[in-house]
């Protein structure tokens, strides 16, 4: 009797025969085979470009963190109350000197204007009339009056006496015209104190007549200052700030409404080494290192967050007159043209500045330094042309080149190009190129 699945059991057979012959197979061309033609398993030595460390006098730089604020800060504050009724600018941008920013409701201060200028004109019409003193010259004619009554008294008993001397007329005559002279001379005596008295408050009412008048004017004065306070204006240019109140919120006197800062150009602020300093100072002189001017002055360098260089070199501005004695630093500043205000006040930078000329300096291209976690390391050309990993202390940028202190010398060839086919202790098939210009 046959099984149902005979044929399927042949040829499962048949498969596992072949099977069998193709391992055979494999392996007859495994490692014996290999072993056999080694010169057809080795792949070729890697191609590699390399070039020579060079030596050069290079400058120094010291590095300092430093913090970027404003030439000037000035807080916009309100000098009257009332409702602000209009904002002028938008938050953050630049303004010019004598540009309108804020605007405070001006109805009430133009009606003190107008209430003080009325006062002015009624202390002025005032002043007029104490100066035509109308009283004291009306005083001064009727002692005109009283003094030529007097005269002409003193005449008459005058006359009399010689006509009593001659017997042409009567005693009594002479007594009622000398009782006529003596009433007439205290006519004159009286109203001389008249006089004196008018003129004494004349010019007493002249006097605060002309206070009234000053009164007044200081009080127009204000009412016009008031007035002009109403519009805060940019008093310098530079970059404003956030709002700190909005339009229709009612403004106290003295209320703080934005900041502005001028920030073309800024400054950097950062601490010097006490050696930085003393190497600045000595390699340029205290007076060019303390005025920052000269040809003697040191230019700085500024490192942004984002680790690119700002494309204008800094000014040396001032330094601090004491040294920390916590962190054995001085504090400097220097300018930095900023027109296109990409640095604002408060940003965290870099400043460098060159302390020396450092001669005989290690210079590798670039492109032959590998960073890996923090340490940086090239590949030297070794004896019979293999690759050697070297750790290199890294001294900083110097244009196409890294500055090296220490783990390559002079003339050693690093691996430019083909650095990612290579592993430490393989050989090499180097390829000599030119180190480029510094």
């Amino acid at each position: 009797m046959q099984l149902p699945f005979s044929g399927f059991s042949a040829r499962r057979c048949a498969a596992a025969g072949w099977l069998v012959l193709a391992a055979a197979v494999l392996a007859g061309c495994g490692p014996r085979a290999r072993a056999q033609n080694p010169a057809a398993a080795a792949p070729p030595p890697p191609a590699v470009v390399v070039t020579p460390a060079i030596a050069r006098t290079v400058p120094a730089y010291e590095e300092s963190v430093a913090q970027t604020i404003a030439l000037q800060t000035i807080a916009l504050r309100a000098q009257i109350a009332g409702a602000l009724q209009q904002v002028a600018f938008k938050e953050g941008t630049t303004v010019r000197r004598g540009q309108t920013l804020f605007v405070i409701d001006q109805r009430p201060y133009v009606a003190a204007l107008q209430s003080a200028q009325a006062q002015l004109a009624t202390a002025r019409a005032n002043l007029t009339q104490a100066l035509d003193q109308v009283a004291l010259r009306q005083a001064q004619a009727q002692l005109t009056g009283l003094q030529a009554t007097l005269a002409n008294a003193q005449v008459q008993v005058k006359r009399d006496r010689y006509l009593v001397a001659q017997g042409a007329i009567a005693q009594q005559q002479i007594d009622s015209d000398e009782a006529t002279m003596k009433a007439a001379a205290a006519n004159v005596q009286a109203q001389e104190a008249v006089v004196k008295d008018t003129a004494l408050s004349t010019q007493t009412g002249i006097e605060q007549a002309r206070a009234g008048v000053q009164q007044a004017e200081a009080a127009v004065r204000q009412a016009t200052l008031n007035l002009e306070y109403t519009t805060v204006q940019a008093p310098v240019d530079g970059t404003i700030g956030l709002l700190g109140v909005d339009a229709g919120n009612l403004v106290a006197v003295n209320q703080q409404l934005a900041t502005l800062s001028t920030v073309n150009p800024i400054v950097a602020q950062f601490p010097l080494s006490e050696v930085t300093f003393l190497r600045l100072s000595s390699a340029r002189g205290p007076a060019a290192l303390g005025q920052g001017t000269g040809a003697a002055a040191p230019s700085f360098q500024m490192i942004l967050a984002d680790g690119s260089t700002y494309p204008y070199p800094g000014t040396f501005r001032a330094v601090n007159n004491a040294v920390n004695p916590q962190s054995a630093t001085i504090l400097a500043q220097a300018l930095f043209p900023n027109p296109q205000g990409l640095l604002r006040p408060g940003m965290y930078t870099r400043v460098r500045v060159k302390t020396e000329d450092r001669p005989d300096t290690v210079l590798v291209p670039q492109t032959a330094v590998q960073d890996v976690q923090g340490t940086r390391t090239v590949f030297v050309l070794g004896p019979n042309n293999t690759a050697v990993l070297r750790t290199i202390t890294d001294g900083g940028p110097y244009g196409p080149f890294f500055i090296v202190l220490s783990g390559v010398q002079a003339g050693e060839r690093v691996i430019v190009e083909g650095i990612q086919k290579v592993r430490p202790g393989t050989a090499v098939t180097p390829t000599l190129r030119p180190a480029p210009t510094p």
